[in-house]
C-alpha cells in the first residue's frame, strides 16, 4: 500500500504555507505594482523573489518567483514518494506537462517570442524547468515534438503525430485535443489498479474530461455546421457523464438545447445554455479547482490530501499572476477578482 500517511504529514505542513483568501485579497488591495512586490516579498514566495528580481524585472520577475516556488513544491511531494505512491504522484503531475504543452504550441501558432512564452508555463510536473525553456525556444514545432521524444515522455509519439497532421492543416484545435486525449488515456491506464488511491486518480481524469469535452461541443456548435463524423472525432472518452452521443448533441446547434437539459440531469454543474463562452469557461474552471480542492478533506490515509493541497496551490499561484497583471496594467481591481480562484 503506497505510504500516503507519511506523504500526507509534510503535504498538511505546506498548506499552512499557503496564503489565505483574505491576504489574496490585501495583496489585489496594494495600490501600485511596487506595493505588490513589496507585499508579496513578505510572504512565503519572498526568498524566491529577491532571487528572480537578480535575473528580471516587472512581472517578468513574478513569474519566475511563482514558477521556481511551484516547481520546488512538487518536486519536494514527489521526493517524499517512492514505489506505488510516486507512480500515482507523477501521474498526477503530467496535467500540468499537459498545460505547458498547449502554452507552447499556442504559443508557436500565434508567433509568440520564447520568452513570453516561458512566462506563461508553469513548471509543476514531470518536465523541468530547464527543459520547458529549451522547448520554448524551439524555432518549430517539429523541433518541439523531437526533443520530447529524445526524453522519451508519454505525450511525445502524440505530439509528433499531432504536429504532422498541423503541418498540413494548420488546425491548432486539432493538435491540442490529441495531446489531451492521450493524456486522459494515458492516465486512467496508469490509475487502472484497484484501491482507493487509483480510484480517486481516475475520479480526477474523469473530472477533468468532462469539462474538456463540454468546452470543445461548445466551441464546435459555435463554429457552424459540422459534419458528425468529424465533430466526434473531437471527443475524448472517458469521463463519468459527457458520453460520445451526449457530445454530439451538444455540438450541434439544432440539438444543443436538449443535450443541455441532459447534461444537467445527469448532474453536470451547469444552468442556461452560456451566452459568454469565455466566461462560462473560466466558471468551469473554478468547478473544476474546487471539485479537487474539496478533496483535501478526503481521506487522511490516501492521495486525496495531494490532490486538493495542488489544486490550492496552483490556484494560489495562478491568483498572484493575475494581481501582478493587474497592477501593471492598471486594470480595475473588480475585474481583477472576477477572475480570481479563492477556494
Amino acid at each position: 500500500m503506497p505510504d500516503f500517511p507519511y506523504i500526507n504529514a509534510r503535504v498538511r505542513a505546506m498548506r499552512s504555507r499557503l496564503l489565505s483568501p483574505g491576504r489574496l485579497v490585501e495583496l489585489l488591495g496594494t495600490p501600485t505594482f511596487d506595493a505588490f512586490l513589496q507585499a508579496l516579498a513578505a510572504t512565503p514566495y519572498g526568498d524566491d523573489l529577491q532571487e528572480a528580481l537578480v535575473r528580471a524585472q516587472g512581472v517578468r520577475a513574478v513569474d519566475e518567483a511563482l514558477a521556481r516556488n511551484l516547481q520546488r513544491t512538487t518536486r519536494a511531494i514527489l521526493s517524499f514518494a517512492d514505489g506505488g505512491a510516486r507512480v500515482l504522484l507523477e501521474t498526477l503531475l503530467l496535467r500540468w506537462d499537459l498545460h505547458n504543452l498547449r502554452v507552447i504550441v499556442r504559443g508557436k501558432h500565434a508567433g509568440r517570442p520564447a520568452d513570453e512564452i516561458v512566462a506563461a508555463l508553469m513548471p509543476a510536473g514531470n518536465l523541468s524547468e530547464t527543459l520547458l525553456k529549451e522547448l520554448a525556444g524551439h524555432p518549430d514545432m517539429a523541433a518541439l515534438a523531437g526533443t520530447l521524444e529524445a526524453v522519451n515522455h508519454p505525450l511525445a509519439g502524440p505530439l509528433a503525430a499531432g504536429v504532422a497532421a498541423y503541418a498540413q492543416t494548420q488546425d491548432l484545435l486539432a493538435l491540442e485535443l490529441g495531446l489531451e486525449r492521450a493524456y486522459a488515456v494515458w492516465g486512467l491506464a496508469r490509475a487502472s489498479g484497484r484501491g482507493h488511491d487509483a480510484e480517486v486518480l481516475r475520479e480526477v481524469f474523469r473530472t477533468e474530461i468532462d469539462a474538456a469535452n463540454v468546452k470543445t461541443a461548445l466551441k464546435l456548435a459555435l463554429a457552424g455546421p459540422v459534419p458528425e463524423a468529424r465533430r466526434v472525432q473531437f471527443y475524448i472518452p472517458g469521463g463519468a457523464i459527457v458520453t460520445d452521443k451526449l457530445f454530439l448533441g451538444l455540438s450541434d446547434s439544432q440539438t444543443q438545447a436538449a443535450a443541455w437539459e441532459r447534461l444537467r440531469v445527469h448532474g453536470f454543474p451547469v444552468k442556461d445554455l452560456p451566452g459568454d463562452l469565455v466566461a462560462f469557461e473560466r466558471a468551469l474552471d473554478y468547478h473544476v479547482v474546487r471539485t479537487l480542492v474539496r478533496y483535501y478533506l478526503g481521506d487522511p490515509l490516501g492521495i486525496d490530501i495531494v490532490v486538493g493541497f495542488l489544486a490550492m496551490k496552483t490556484a494560489e499561484v495562478a491568483n498572484l499572476r493575475l494581481i501582478a497583471r493587474g497592477k501593471v496594467y492598471g486594470l480595475p481591481r473588480e475585474q481583477v477578482r472576477r477572475e480570481m480562484l479563492l477556494v
